[in-house]
């Protein structure tokens, strides 16, 4: 009889241990409107480096800038650590986290956006846009789980650690992760 709870006991703690207290994501596609892309942009994320309250992701986009006196196509990316701030106690031998549950999340990093200046100085006059524009990333993430997919709320301060005339400061974006 002892050896049985023993049996339960040690299954059931393994699982309590190896999980941490929010939702895995793997990747996710989404847009993001202003934040490290001046106007927009179509993005990709990978999280990784799970510890038990925070994980990595990691963010590249792809968009455009179509302004009077300039247009380029946009790269970005971003590298940001998210710390969850709502944790659910996990008291169950499984602890599986119900349906449409919301994680919150901050989520603080560094991003890029890059611009091609070059066939714009050309024509216009105008080649004071850099090449490369770095800043910080400040915000909060925003995760609502379902059995299949993860829709996610990025709500962004995204100050330029450089002068440029392009960047924006706020931004937002969805998108759509999965397990």
């Amino acid at each position: 009889m002892l050896l049985r709870y023993f049996l339960i006991v040690f299954f059931c703690s393994q699982h309590a241990v190896a999980q941490p207290y929010y939702t895995r994501l793997r990747g996710a596609l989404g847009v993001e409107l202003y934040g490290i892309t001046p106007k927009g942009a179509v993005t990709a994320e990978a999280a990784f480096g799970y510890l038990k309250k925070s994980f990595w992701v990691v963010q590249a986009g792809l968009g455009a800038v179509n302004k009077k006196d300039f247009r380029s196509p946009t790269l970005s990316a971003a590298l940001t650590h998210c710390f969850i701030l709502n944790a659910y106690k996990r008291n169950s031998c499984f602890p599986q986290p119900g349906n449409y549950l919301i994680e919150s999340y901050l989520e603080t990093g560094i991003g890029g956006l890059a611009v091609d200046r070059y066939d714009n100085g050309i024509y216009s006059g105008n080649d004071n846009h850099r090449l490369l524009t770095p800043s910080g990333l400040v915000g909060f993430r925003f995760n609502m789980l379902t059995k299949r997919w993860i829709y996610i709320l990025k709500i962004r301060y995204t100050p330029s650690l450089m002068p440029n005339n392009l960047a924006s400061n706020v931004g937002v974006g969805v998108g759509l992760g999965w397990r």
